[in-house]
């Protein structure tokens, strides 16, 4: 059995064509070579591409192939991989004596299909993977398309499926085909982040710089850069890529997959849990803790009219953690909060967001209160259960009948919060820009770049939010124009 099960995969995919597809004739030849692959002479092909493309990543994963293979079924991801793998097997040329299984196939078997068919088989069959830009989209119609290793003008490319989950600046992997006049892409196509599109740059970039220097020492510079131009060259590199596409996304999938959640604390570096801790109170000392929780430093008034307070404990720490994420409550932007204290009929409750300030609290409360308040009793709920319950929540509320919001009433309050948001954040530092405003990364060749990137990204989201919700995207170009980026 090879990697992934591979036979059951491709008549999986196979079927998935058959169904769902009308039996054109691209389907029919591409279904035919599908059965032709799994012919004894190929299978060892097969394995050696399939184990180039995953053993790697499962290597440094340690991860085995049943696991990867789980674990990317459960995303709903494995049907992409296979896909992109199965053409770099049947589009490559397998030495000594540059075997190619299209050609085999054609040779053997190729009177049965169309003139449309073989032509498409043999365009397959000489294709690149390559890495591409959405820089235009009309969903379900086409995309413009622009090639990130080889450079450029966009290409359109009429996509009906693929188009409708794609938004302007996303960067997939794809191969792009012309039939007549027009361009296609073939049937694999692996999404990438913006982030693992960058990290697959560098590595063809580096494996660019590798192969030059290296056709350099064996004939010299001049000869070399006679011989090949870039074209030649990106070709190439291309052609000996496939895998490192997979691998660079398989790591990027992995990571995401496997990556807990991380570690939230608060400004002290404890933990964060919410807690609820309630104490019983008599109604005649009701106004006796009120006078002494007013009297003290520690508990500060929230509210002059209602019985409310803020706990600022003494010596806590301003650090900034250095491990985790540290969420922090703050009054007027400057001041932590350590809980806050809200007295009620019968009952006097304490929040807080660790374990350790609960203690803290309760032994403070205590002390100040003794012989007004009975016996504490705590609630905890993590961050986890917070977001769960909360999901639950936005799934009732859901389903519940609510007066819709008109549609222009939205986007108007929309594009005022951003106009104004994007107008002010222009001036700040940014962390994507190494801590410098966009506008002070305009002034350098190199800092221009990472302001693109960064509108890039922001463009990226925006897109994607209103194509989930059904509304128009945030036009965002005067920010370009503002910036000089245009």
């Amino acid at each position: 059995m090879s990697q992934f099960e591979k036979r059951n995969r491709f008549t999986s995919t196979r079927n998935e064509i058959t169904t769902m597809a009308k039996r054109s004739d691209i389907d029919k030849a591409i279904k035919n070579l599908m059965d032709w692959a799994g012919r004894p002479d190929w299978s060892n092909e097969q394995d050696t591409v399939f184990a180039e493309h995953l053993n790697q990543a499962s290597d440094r994963m340690g991860t085995s192939l049943d696991e990867l293979d789980r674990q990317l079924g459960e995303s709903g991801s494995t049907h992409m991989l296979v896909g992109i793998i199965f053409e770099d097997f049947i589009s490559r040329r397998i030495p000594p004596d540059d075997r190619n299984i299209i050609d085999d196939y054609l040779k053997r078997r190729g009177w049965r299909e169309s003139v449309i068919g073989r032509r498409y088989l043999q365009q397959l069959r000489d294709s690149l993977l390559s890495l591409y830009e959405i820089v235009d989209i009309s969903p379900g119609n086409y995309c413009d398309v622009r090639d990130m290793v080889r450079g450029g003008e966009p290409v359109r490319v009429y996509e009906h499926m693929a188009t409708q989950s794609l938004v302007k600046w996303d960067t997939i992997a794809a191969r792009v085909l012309k039939t007549g006049k027009k361009h296609i892409f073939s049937g694999g196509i692996l999404p990438f982040t913006r982030e693992a599109a960058q990290d697959l740059l560098n590595v063809l970039d580096n494996n660019r710089t590798k192969s030059k220097k290296e056709l350099h020492r064996l004939v010299g510079k001049a000869a070399a850069d006679a011989a090949q131009s870039q074209g030649k060259l990106d070709t190439q590199l291309l052609q000996q890529s496939c895998p490192v596409f997979s691998q660079v996304w398989l790591l990027g999938s992995l990571d995401r997959l496997q990556a807990p959640l991380p570690e939230l604390i608060n400004r002290d570096g404890e933990e964060l849990v919410f807690t609820e801790t309630r104490f019983p109170v008599e109604e005649h000392h009701r106004q006796e803790i009120i006078q002494r929780l007013d009297a003290t430093a520690e508990w500060e008034r929230d509210s002059v009219d209602e019985p409310l307070w803020i706990w600022f404990m003494e010596g806590v720490s301003t650090a900034k953690p250095k491990q985790g994420i540290g969420i922090e409550t703050l009054q007027d932007g400057q001041r932590p909060i350590s809980g806050t204290l809200e007295l009620k009929s019968g009952t006097l409750i304490f929040t807080a967001n660790s374990m350790q300030r609960t203690e803290r609290g309760k032994a403070n409360l205590s002390t100040l209160l003794d012989g007004l308040i009975g016996s504490p009793l705590s609630k905890i709920q993590t961050p986890e259960s917070l977001m769960a319950e909360h999901d639950e929540q936005l799934e009732q509320d859901s389903s519940e009948k609510t007066d819709p919001i008109d549609p222009e009433v939205s986007s108007e309050i929309i594009q005022d919060y951003l106009d104004n948001h994007y107008r002010n954040i222009l001036d700040q530092p940014i962390p994507m820009l190494d801590g410098k405003s966009p506008r002070q990364c305009t002034r350098s060749k190199k800092g221009r770049k990472k302001v693109i990137e960064w509108l890039k990204s922001l463009e990226n989201n925006e897109h994607r939010r209103a194509a989930s919700q059904g509304q128009k995207p945030y036009d965002s170009t005067w920010m370009w124009v503002d910036l000089g980026l245009i």
